[in-house]
């Protein structure tokens, strides 16, 4: 995983634009977009994989997922993956961008590798209930705090999406 740019864009217009622009080149990318999310306590949130999930069963993992042909931009399309994943009670507020790293990986269902462009955004969870809208790809939500993050634990990109944010923090 790599970080290609923190420079905020708005929509894939502007992303294509900006990789031109500065000569990277990434053949067949998807983009997805992700919520680094903390309470008001500083713990961060994450996702434990259920068996529907796509891959990495029993993992867990950040929110977030693919940006779709209705998105409009990345931030809507992070809340709309928010929403999908945690439902409308909850309180998440998308606070900044943190960067667009470059992965690449194999996807069982295609059997082929693919270049995912991750944007990664910080998000701080206020308040409400987070439901299981997806039970299946979701088994439940877990609590850590920023120091004792369970990192064998974690799908690998979540894992590097938080050590370049806790070091950034710093």
């Amino acid at each position: 995983m790599e970080l290609i740019f923190n420079k905020e864009l708005i929509n894939e217009k502007e992303l294509s634009e900006y990789l031109k622009e500065k000569e990277i080149t990434i053949p067949n990318y998807r983009c997805a977009v992700i919520a680094l999310i903390t309470d008001v306590n500083g713990q961060v949130l994450l996702q434990r994989r259920g068996p529907k999930s796509r891959d990495d069963c029993n993992k867990l993992a950040d929110i977030g997922g693919a940006f779709e042909k209705g998105d409009l931009n990345f931030k809507e399309a992070l809340l709309r993956e928010i929403h999908e994943e945690v439902g409308r009670k909850a309180k998440i507020e998308v606070e900044k961008f943190v960067g667009c790293f470059w992965h690449c990986k194999y996807e069982p269902r295609s059997k082929k590798d693919v270049n995912w462009l991750f944007l990664v955004y910080k998000c701080k969870y206020i308040e409400g209930s987070l439901l299981y809208n997806e039970p299946g790809k979701c088994l439940g939500y877990e609590f850590y705090q920023k120091d004792k993050l369970p990192k064998s634990e974690m799908l690998e990109t979540t894992c590097g999406f938080w050590d370049y944010y806790l070091k950034s923090e710093r």
